[in-house]
């Protein structure tokens, strides 16, 4: 095996090609370092036009961000009890190997996939880290385990849905794998779907329309928690979103699940429709009841919505900020991660959308600010006003358009 260490971009480290394990599993592997991990995984030749879907076994290296934060809430979520994980897409098995060993929050993780390429290398890795006694196997079709729940065990605590593309085919099962107070967490990478550029394609899949704004992706993490709240409902339970965020090529909701009508219609009425004036940047919401806002209140122009979505807080800042504390004890296993822990929380999250500082330069007719600058002046004139993790450049508000042209000068 080469001893070379190479750091990669991402923060993983890959300590080199095994010439044994690629003999006995018939494909080159290398072996891995991630967090407490180290494990085998598929030959990433180059990045260069790389798919993680082509490789023999799916891994994205450059996903460890959504490990990391899976990790880190399963840490502060449930500290002090011991739950049952349900890792249904495991892949190479590395986020249920990662929580055995940074976490003391599980008594069983389940690593399933369908493919027993995956499992042969998902029991690989679990030897490799000694985790047997916390990690089983098993290869099934994720909805099969998901929709069987184990009969006769507990429901799950925690259950992540990492597919590649959509989460939409597995939530509604992965939702009756929760136990009460359980938390899914439910990755979407599909953005030009729900992002706006392919309109006809989020609707099919989330039966939302989605809406192409400078604040798209909140829109998209909007349309997704709306998504997996709706899905609930028709199931008799409730979805309460505790933790969302957005990063690099994909989104990421989690939702907290409980039983029963009354609560799942409570959940219900915090769905509803986001519309948009591109001409003074408004934005207005209504509830799941009422009709989109179609016309402007302010300049009388016709405006385009998205929904239906989650109108109330995507995550809940004292979560936010105990998910930064875990992330802290164990800095150099979450590097790649702090700048993005810190953001999610600092950010007001009771603010709806965002826009970056040179999109309202644009509409002001003023040189760029920097986002900071401007936070500071809009709170100095008594507004609530704080960055957003989803956009390094963007700025959130409840400013109008004339106090944030007095912030500009």
């Amino acid at each position: 095996m080469e001893s070379a260490l190479i750091i990669f971009r991402w923060g993983a480290s890959r300590m080199g090609v095994d010439v044994e394990a690629s003999r006995k599993l018939g494909y080159d592997v290398e072996l891995r370092r991630e967090g407490k991990a180290v494990f085998y995984a598929p030959r990433i030749a180059s990045l260069k036009n790389f798919a993680p879907t082509d490789l023999p076994v799916f891994f994205n290296p450059v996903s460890k961000p959504n490990r990391d934060l899976s990790i880190l809430l399963l840490a502060a979520r449930f500290e002090g009890e011991r739950i049952r994980v349900c890792d249904p897409l495991a892949g190479t098995g590395v986020r249920s190997i990662r929580i055995a060993l940074e976490t003391d929050a599980a008594e069983e993780i389940v690593a399933n996939d369908i493919s027993p390429r995956a499992c042969e290398l998902i029991r690989r890795n679990v030897e490799l880290n000694k985790v047997e006694s916390l990690v089983r196997v098993s290869n099934l079709d994720a909805n099969q385990l998901l929709a069987s729940r184990e009969l006769g065990k507990p429901g799950y605590g925690y259950v992540d849905v990492d597919p590649a593309g959509s989460p939409a085919p597995f939530i509604e099962n992965a939702l009756r794998a929760c136990r009460r107070g359980g938390v899914l967490g439910a990755t979407a990478t599909d953005m030009p779907a729900l992002a706006g550029a392919k309109p006809e394609s989020c609707m099919r899949k989330y039966d939302a329309k989605p809406l192409r704004t400078p604040f798209s992706k909140e829109l998209a993490l909007r349309i997704l928690a709306g998504f997996v709240v709706r899905s609930a409902a028709r199931l008799g339970l409730a979805a309460k979103p505790i933790y969302s965020f957005s990063k690099d090529h994909y989104i990421k909701v989690f939702v907290e699940v409980d039983r029963g009508r009354r609560l799942a219609n409570e959940q219900l009425r915090k769905l509803g429709w986001i519309s948009y004036c591109p001409k003074c940047l408004k934005l207005y919401e209504a509830r799941r009841f009422e009709p989109p806002i179609k016309v402007c209140r302010v300049c009388g122009s016709a405006m385009e919505y998205a929904g239906p979505l989650w109108l109330e807080t995507l995550t809940d800042g004292e979560l936010a900020s105990r998910i930064r504390s875990k992330a802290y004890e164990s800095p150099e296993l979450y590097r790649e991660s702090l700048k993005l822990v810190d953001a999610l929380a600092e950010e007001d999250h009771g603010l709806l959308g965002y826009f970056p500082v040179n999109a309202l330069a644009k509409a002001l007719g003023r040189p760029p600010i920097k986002p900071a600058t401007l936070v500071e002046k809009l709170r100095r004139l008594g507004y609530r006003a704080s960055r957003t993790h989803v956009d390094p450049s963007g700025v959130k508000t409840d400013a109008p358009l004339e106090a944030i042209r007095e912030a500009f000068e």
